[in-house]
C-alpha cells in the first residue's frame, strides 16, 4: 500500500545505487526523498527540488543518524521506506588487512545499517500512525549476492553483508503482522557503477605479502578480472536496478503482491545464487549419514 507521496530515506547517495535511486524517484515518481551522504557537497548531482531533501549523514555516528531522522520527521512527519545503502568494499588478502580497517568496514556496512534500522522501527510502528498516516513501512538493506556467497579477497566485505542478511532475517521474524513492517535484502550482482573500481583494492594497504604475489592465486585472478573493462560489459545498468527496487516496494514480486525477504537483481546474481544453492544441497547430501 505504498502511497504516491511516500517518504524514502536513503543512505549513501553520493554515487552508485543510492544516487541513482534518488534520481529515479525524483524524476519518475511523486515520492518525497531524503538523500544522504557524509558530505552534502557530494549530493550536487541530485536536483534541487521541493520533494528532495539533502542531508548530511555519517552512518557510523549515532548523533548524525539521529539528527538526519529528526530532520526528516520535522520536514515530512513520517518515513515510509528506509534504504540502507551506504557502504564500501575492501579487496585484499585477508592475512594482510589491519584489523582497524576491517572494523571500520564493519562499522559502515553492518553496524551503521543496524543502528538506522533500530531507530527507524518505532518511527514506522508508531510515529507514522500518530501523524495521521498509515502504520508500518519497508526497510531495504542493500547487501549483494556477496551476502549469500563469498569470493576470494573480499572476506571482510562478505562478513559485513552476511551479517546484515542474518540480522535482517531474524528481525523480520520478530515483527507482528499488525505492525505492517516489511524487510527486503536487495542482492545486486555486478552493477555498472564506480564500485567495481573503488573496491578493487585497499588503497591504504601496505605492499602485498610475498606469499601472495603469485598471479595464479584466486584473489589475483579475481582482481585481474575486475580490472578488465570487458568484465563489466554485461553487468546490470544501475537505472534498471533501482527501477526494480521501486517496483518491488510498490507492487511486490512474483504476482503475489508480496515483498520478498531477498531480492537478487541481475542475471549473474540469480544464476550464481541458484548454482551455489544447488551445489550446497549436493554437499549436504554427502554428509547426511554423518549428520
Amino acid at each position: 500500500n505504498l502511497s504516491s507521496d511516500a517518504v524514502w530515506f536513503i543512505t549513501g547517495c553520493s554515487s552508485g545505487i543510492g544516487q541513482h535511486l534518488a534520481l529515479y524517484l525524483s524524476t519518475n515518481t511523486t515520492s518525497r526523498i531524503v538523500a544522504t551522504a557524509r558530505k552534502p557537497t557530494d549530493l550536487s548531482a541530485l536536483p534541487s527540488t521541493p520533494n528532495l531533501l539533502k542531508l548530511s549523514l555519517d552512518v557510523t555516528s549515532e548523533p548524525s543518524i539521529k539528527a538526519a531522522l529528526a530532520a526528516t520527521l520535522e520536514k515530512w512527519g513520517r518515513i515510509d521506506v528506509v534504504v540502507n545503502n551506504a557502504g564500501y568494499g575492501l579487496m585484499a588478502d585477508t592475512e594482510t588487512v589491519a584489523l582497524p580497517k576491517a572494523r571500520a568496514l564493519m562499522d559502515a556496512n553492518f553496524w551503521g545499517a543496524v543502528q538506522i534500522t533500530q531507530l527507524a522501527l518505532p518511527i514506522l510502528r508508531e510515529t507514522n500512525a500518530e501523524n495521521g498516516g498509515q502504520r508500518g513501512g519497508v526497510i531495504m538493506q542493500v547487501t549483494s549476492m556477496g551476502g549469500r556467497m563469498a569470493f576470494p579477497g573480499n572476506s571482510f566485505y562478505h562478513a559485513s553483508k552476511f551479517a546484515l542478511e542474518g540480522f535482517t532475517e531474524a528481525l523480520a521474524k520478530e515483527m507482528p503482522e499488525a505492525w505492517g513492517i516489511a524487510f527486503c535484502c536487495v542482492e545486486p550482482g555486478g552493477v555498472k557503477t564506480r564500485y567495481a573500481h573503488t573496491s578493487t583494492a585497499d588503497p591504504t594497504s601496505s605492499a602485498t605479502h610475498p606469499a601472495y604475489l603469485d598471479p595464479t592465486l584466486p584473489t589475483n585472478l579475481l582482481r585481474k578480472y575486475k580490472e578488465d573493462p570487458d568484465a563489466t560489459r554485461n553487468w546490470a545498468e544501475p537505472e534498471a536496478v533501482v527501477e526494480e527496487m521501486y517496483r518491488a516496494v510498490r507492487d511486490g514480486v512474483g504476482g503475489g503482491g508480496e515483498l520478498p525477504l531477498r531480492l537478487p537483481l541481475g542475471s549473474d546474481s540469480w544464476g550464481m545464487q541458484k548454482g551455489f544453492l544447488e551445489k550446497g544441497l549436493g554437499e549436504l547430501e554427502k554428509v547426511r549419514e554423518v549428520a
